[in-house]
């Protein structure tokens, strides 16, 4: 097993919407919110603010910004509009439950819209000049208290660890996948060039400390 563990995070395919919006007796429990890249990709996220600190959604923000970015850069991806849940663990165990059959939370799931993904239409914004049209690879949702656990457990920054967390998704989203072992291999050098160009260490490397296990 690889330093991160990311086995939990999973592909949900034949999904084209995810239903974000929870069973909350609290009438207005999420923010949504749209952010848009420098490459020109548009993030709409809904998150669930009473969850995620507000330190670590402004810290965060930036770095899915340009990661999604990165992503585009390096594998020759079209502008992206990609809709994303940060939760909480009941609520991703919910989703997880109902779409994979596991009664449990996990870190990471990704809801790819379709084979070809579908374009958004082009817009003017109301500025009068047209919007360039993005790529709608899908959805991805992200539980908190599952990922701070894991950031502790591996002595990560939360940063680090849900930067590389949107990586994996958006690679899910775009096709990529990690069923065997070329698969991962593939998936994982993809994170860590995209990773790398943010300044964050490779999270599949082996901690110094941690012996080399036996080779036949």
């Amino acid at each position: 097993m690889t330093p991160t563990d990311l086995q939990g995070a999973a592909e949900v395919t034949g999904m084209i919407t995810m239903p974000l919006e929870p069973d909350s007796p609290d009438p207005d429990p999420l923010s949504s919110e749209q952010w848009q890249t420098g490459g020109g990709s548009h993030l709409d996220l809904v998150i669930d603010r009473h969850i995620w600190p507000d330190d670590v959604i402004d810290a965060v923000r930036p770095s899915l910004v340009r990661a999604t970015d990165i992503a585009c850069e390096i594998f020759d991806w079209p502008r992206l509009e990609v809709g994303a849940l940060l939760g909480g663990d009941g609520r991703i165990r919910d989703l997880n439950l109902r779409f994979r059959g596991k009664d449990a939370p996990t870190n990471v799931l990704s809801f790819p819209s379709g084979d070809d993904g579908v374009m958004m239409e082009a817009t003017d914004g109301g500025s009068g000049a047209m919007d360039t049209a993005r790529l709608a690879p899908g959805e991805i949702a992200i539980a908190w208290e599952t990922v701070s656990r894991e950031a502790a457990r591996e002595s990560k920054s939360i940063h680090d660890h849900l930067t590389h967390l949107w990586v994996h998704g958006l690679l899910h989203l775009m096709g990529h996948d990690h069923e065997t072992d070329d698969e991962a291999d593939c998936m994982e050098a993809g994170e860590i060039r995209v990773l790398e160009r943010l300044g964050i260490a490779n999270p599949y490397a082996r901690p110094a400390d941690e012996p080399a296990g036996e080779t036949a």
